[in-house]
Formats: structure tokens, C-alpha cells, sequence
């Protein structure tokens, strides 16, 4: 099992994970993501990681969730290589439709059978304990429904639902490295954690950017 605060790894030695872990699996798919609120700097740098990822893993597909700061800054890097490679999930059919890209594809909470939606809300709760009662609120209006929405869909991004759609191989994220598991950023981690998968942070990635 391959998880775990980052820190102490090498970045090269996870480099090298990453490219085990593509080349073993018939249908890698990369998870790329974080937080919202994401300096400038940071933000070129997240770019720069996904296009050179693209760029050197092209049997790879990438993810992300289609919200501003880390998801936009990842997803533009992968489209100015191959934007088919892209998929995004959002928590609706009409969430940032003005800032999709063209060429990636799109996929919805509403895709998921009822036993995959229980399988997702099994997970979520499973990963952040205290959103078992938020979940009940999934299919009503409402703040505490939109925000079962997006949990559920954070946890849809890790464990796929479809073979267009399959697991995540391998995850990075941008976050806050005081405190990562905080917040939508932090419970797609744990998720990512109980599946087994390997997990980036921006204190190792934004090191490969030299090689």
C-alpha cells in the first residue's frame, strides 16, 4: 500500500513509484487537484508538473474536479498537451460550464447506479466519519445537500465508476502542507489513503520540474 504523509520520500524515488505504478496498471489515471486558494507562482508550477507528467506518461489519463485554484491550474497544464486526456467530474450537470475545456471529457454524480451511490457514500463516510449525516441530505435543496453534492463527488474522483471512468492510480495534490487534511482537499485524501493509493504532495512534485 502505497500512502501516507509525504516528507521524508525522495522525490525521485516517488517519480519513479509513479512511473511503476502507470506502467503496470492497463488504464492509469492520475488524480490532480487541491486547494482553492493557490498563489501565483504555485499555480504556474502546478501547470508546469501536469503538462510534464502528460508529456512523459502519455498512456496516462488525468483527473481533476473542475473548481477554480489547483483543479484549473493541474487541467490547464494536461490540455496544452492533450486536452482528450482530461476528465473532470463535477458535483453537477451546470457547475463552471463557461470555464470547461474543450476536448476533456465530463462526468456527473448523476452516472452513478443506486449501488455505486451506496458504495460512495459507504467510502465517504468511511474517510470523514462526521458526514454520515450530511450524506442523508444527497437529492434535496438546500447548503447541506450542495455540500453533500461536492463530498460525495470528491470521493467519485478516487474510486471511479465506470471503465471510462476507473480507479485513480496515483494522486497530487497542491495543499497546505501545515495542515493537508483539511477540508474537500483532505477528505479526498483519506479516500485515496483507504484505497491503497499514492499520494503527492507539492513539497515533492514541484521538484520533478528540474529533472
Amino acid at each position: 500500500m502505497m500512502t501516507g504523509m509525504t516528507g521524508s520520500r525522495n522525490s525521485l524515488e516517488t517519480l519513479d513509484a509513479l512511473a511503476a505504478l502507470i506502467e503496470i496498471t492497463q488504464k492509469p489515471v492520475v488524480l490532480l487537484e487541491g486547494r482553492r486558494s493557490i498563489p501565483v507562482d504555485e499555480y504556474d508550477r502546478a501547470t508546469a508538473v501536469a503538462a510534464f507528467l502528460a508529456a512523459r506518461f502519455p498512456k496516462a489519463l488525468f483527473r481533476s474536479g473542475n473548481a477554480t485554484g489547483s483543479d484549473e491550474a493541474f487541467s490547464k497544464g494536461i490540455v496544452a498537451v492533450n486536452a482528450t486526456r482530461l476528465q473532470a467530474i463535477a458535483p453537477y450537470k451546470t457547475h463552471r460550464m463557461k470555464a470547461r475545456f474543450e476536448g476533456a471529457s465530463y462526468a456527473y454524480p448523476d452516472a452513478l447506479s443506486a449501488e455505486q451511490r451506496d458504495q460512495m457514500v459507504s467510502k465517504t463516510a468511511l474517510a470523514s466519519p462526521k458526514s454520515l449525516s450530511l450524506m442523508a441530505q444527497l437529492g434535496k435543496k438546500g447548503t447541506l445537500a450542495a455540500k453533500a453534492d461536492y463530498l460525495l463527488r470528491d470521493t467519485m474522483k478516487v474510486i471511479g465508476f465506470s471503465e471510462a471512468f476507473p480507479k485513480a492510480t496515483a494522486a497530487l495534490f497542491y495543499v497546505d502542507l501545515d495542515s493537508p487534511m483539511d477540508g474537500g482537499t483532505g477528505h479526498t485524501i483519506r479516500v485515496c489513503q483507504n484505497a491503497g493509493i499514492l499520494v503527492v504532495y507539492q513539497n515533492e512534485w514541484k521538484q520533478w520540474l528540474g529533472l
